[in-house]
């Protein structure tokens, strides 16, 4: 099994909060890391942040295994379904994405944006 629990936040991630919402996983092979994910505990569902650092063949196989191992997480934790969510604070859309999904068995694509409005105005 290529997943390691970490202790804290990575680098890669350090966009998320760290507020203990999330459990942070590295994924590896023998070449060192290839990835990292944020997967947080959701009513039905495990959602899961994943952000690679290389891509090939190689990691391509090891992701089939990851992703076998969330699925086994996610039935030990009672969840019914793994929605993977891409977020990007740039406003960017990666049609990829889909593709990517798709090569492991996740299906139900959809796009979802977000905005924000701070209720106290900062200044």
């Amino acid at each position: 099994m290529a997943v390691r629990e970490l202790r804290g936040r990575p680098e890669a991630l350090a966009h998320f909060p760290d507020l203990g919402q999330y459990r942070w996983l590295e994924l590896h092979d023998q070449g060192g890391a290839y990835g990292h994910c944020a997967i947080g505990e959701r009513e039905d569902m495990l959602e899961l942040h994943i952000t690679l650092s290389r891509w090939g063949t190689v990691v391509r196989r090891g992701l089939e295994g990851d992703v076998a191992w969330l699925r086994e997480e996610a039935r030990r934790l009672g969840k019914a379904r793994v929605m993977g969510i891409r977020a990007d604070d740039k406003g960017g859309f990666d049609a990829r994405l889909f593709k990517f999904a798709r090569m492991f068995g996740f299906t139900e694509m959809c796009v979802f944006q977000t905005a924000t409005l701070h209720v106290d105005k900062e200044v």
